[in-house]
């Protein structure tokens, strides 16, 4: 399979096996899946701050970090069904393009592992945030 670039004054072509991006798709799924696990585990760790905690501060707080993880849980749904349809339409062009994925399915594989990489620092970065507000927060109920 190959997708053709162009450059100033030539083309040149770029060859990706299909293997490649079969396997990252299915790393980018099991990313989701890891994520979405991860957010649940987190939204349980929520539940016991907020049963332990009654001040109102931390229960803004709670709210917060609540709204956060639905957020994060709707793109994480959201890009799996991007993938799945990605996925979808670089078969549908190996078929019906003698084996070469179109330009177009292979711009939008490129924007996928962009929101890919964009999502999974933004739910990192809200896990170690809300670990930090964790171990402050259950600390202080426990004294």
């Amino acid at each position: 399979m190959w997708q053709q670039k162009t450059t100033s004054n030539m083309a040149q072509r770029i060859h990706t096996h299909i293997t490649n991006l079969s396997n990252e798709h299915s790393s980018w799924l099991r990313g989701v899946a890891f994520y979405n696990d991860e957010l649940c585990i987190l939204k349980h760790r929520l539940a016991e701050v907020s049963f332990e905690n009654t001040a109102q501060e931390v229960k803004a707080e709670v709210e917060h970090y609540q709204n956060q993880f639905i957020i994060q849980e709707n793109n994480l749904r959201e890009l799996k069904k991007d993938i799945d349809k990605n996925f979808e339409l670089i078969g549908k062009d190996l078929e019906e393009k003698a084996m070469h994925v179109g330009n177009s399915t292979m711009a939008e594989t490129d924007s996928l592992r962009t929101r890919y990489i964009h999502l999974e620092k933004i739910v990192n970065e809200l896990r170690h945030a809300f670990n930090r507000f964790f171990c402050d927060h259950m600390e202080t109920a426990v004294h």
